[in-house]
């Protein structure tokens, strides 16, 4: 079915509605709702009905006598698009404070590489991702792009809890957990692609980790690739002062005037961080119509610096909110990714008025989307698109009294306030609780995996350890 063709109010539309099952109807009822992030008005909410994977009304009015099929009743509570994650590593959960407090350089180089070197294998990435899309659905998370090794496994993982993936294979020019070879990388991303899972869910891309561990030579040939294969591709870029002053070093300019000379820059790629740029490397962001990730926390977290986000705003180039990973952030709570890049750009512009909530709600909805190249899709609440959708609960002591529900989302809330989440048409998490997988089931496997990394590196408490026997005793 064409999703375009029937557009809310149509009679052949309504038609279609009525002759559809309860078994394929999802309606959600009462509540307020924010259904277009690019306008962001809050308004009383009617009902929404879903059908399939796809919304087919929006914000109707209530008609009691067609209320059939699965109903949701959203009394008290804000129904919004689905958050977009659009940068993180979800394996790193399984290295989640594993080496907080210390340099990028040093906790990479020190303790993340050699860690993954030993187990970043196939089972490591499906349990970590699997992790990390458990605490992502809790969160309102429902689309999120993934850059790692092993990343089949991630694609599985997304699809077995529900969640949408933009799901990237890491490239490196030295030694990687799946290429250690190194050169090796082309073969492994072939093979990415061929044992890439057929579902709508999930979506495959490539992921050059940065131009100081991805030679001229592999970025263009990733880039060539990624293009052949209407694929995204994506990489860290201007994150720290040592990687402006290396690439410098190495090729005479900064690192977005480097890749714009290779020709890498484009609507194709996502520039991830974008902390320390100049003028010239924004504006040739915006010519190019190259997206950016902000990842605040991430970036505070690792003292690597504040991005110029209202700027990069200002010159009309697309900004999407990203958590990074769970080792370096240390959550993949949106909401407060949100707070927390507001608060930065106020506090670096000395400004209250640099980065509103409303600009902040699209970085993390449509405009992420946008950078993932799928705005035609989700990212906002609107008929024919597909049925990403998120509600939470108001009925909280921390968003009462409530005046503005744009700025409490924004200021306020928390993953934790999330209450159902439908992704592609289909619960994954009601009144707050997943339903696809058992997370009993994860968390336990997790922190077996932690306990052997707690004697590989020489850590004497095995906390997680601890916490089970304790459960244990009370059971």
């Amino acid at each position: 079915m064409d999703r375009k063709a029937h557009p809310c109010g149509d009679g052949t539309w309504n038609s279609i509605m009525a002759t559809l099952s309860d078994a394929d109807r999802l309606v959600l009822a009462n509540g307020l709702i924010l259904a277009d992030p690019a306008r962001p008005v809050t308004v009383p909410h009617g009902r929404t009905v879903i059908s399939g994977d796809m919304l087919a009304q929006v914000n109707v009015p209530r008609d009691d006598e067609a209320l059939h099929g699965k109903i949701l009743d959203c009394s008290g509570c804000l129904i919004m698009p689905g958050l977009v994650n659009a940068h993180t590593h979800g394996a790193m959960s399984l290295l989640r404070g594993v080496a907080d407090d210390l340099p990028l350089d040093t906790w990479l180089n020190k303790y993340i590489f050699p860690a993954e070197a030993k187990h970043a294998g196939p089972d490591f990435v499906h349990l970590g991702t699997a992790l990390s899309a458990v605490e992502m659905a809790l969160g309102g998370i429902t689309t999120f792009a993934d850059g790692y090794f092993h990343m089949e496994m991630s694609a599985r993982a997304a699809v077995e809890v529900g969640l949408r993936g933009v799901i990237a294979q890491g490239i490196l020019d030295v030694p990687a957990p799946d290429a250690a070879t190194p050169g090796s990388w082309l073969d492994r991303a072939r093979a990415f692609f061929d044992g890439f899972p057929h579902d709508p869910l999930v979506h495959p891309a490539l992921f050059c980790h940065s131009p100081y561990l991805c030679g001229p030579e592999t970025l263009q040939r990733a880039r060539d690739l990624a293009r052949r294969l209407d694929a995204l591709l994506f990489s860290h870029v201007s994150e720290t002062r040592w990687e402006t002053d290396e690439i410098k070093r190495r090729y005479g300019s900064r690192p977005v005037e480097h890749l714009n000379n290779l020709g890498i820059l484009g609507k194709g790629f996502v520039a991830v961080h974008g902390v320390h740029l100049a003028d010239k490397e924004m504006e040739l962001l915006a010519e190019s119509g190259t997206a950016v990730v902000h990842c605040p926390e991430s970036n505070m977290k690792l003292a690597s610096g504040a991005a110029p986000v209202q700027k990069l705003l200002d010159r009309g180039i697309t900004v999407a909110l990203g958590t990074d990973g769970p080792a370096s952030n240390n959550n993949l709570d949106l909401f407060e990714e949100m707070r927390s890049a507001s608060l930065m750009a106020k506090l670096i512009s000395s400004d209250p008025e640099a980065l509103s909530a409303g600009a902040l709600l699209r970085t993390a909805t449509i405009d992420a989307a946008r950078a993932l190249g799928m705005d035609d899709r989700i990212g906002s609440l609107a008929p024919g698109k597909l049925a990403d959708v998120i509600v939470v609960d108001l009925d909280r002591p921390h968003l009462t009294p409530m005046y503005d529900p744009l700025s409490h989302i924004v200021y306020a809330a928390r993953a934790s306030d999330v209450k159902h989440v439908i992704v592609n048409g289909r619960i994954i998490v009601e009144n707050h609780r997943i339903k696809t997988v058992d997370d009993r089931d994860i968390k336990q496997r997790a922190r077996a995996f932690a306990s052997a990394l707690c004697k590989d590196l020489g850590i004497e408490t095995d906390f997680g350890a601890l916490l089970n026997h304790d459960r244990q005793d009370y059971v």
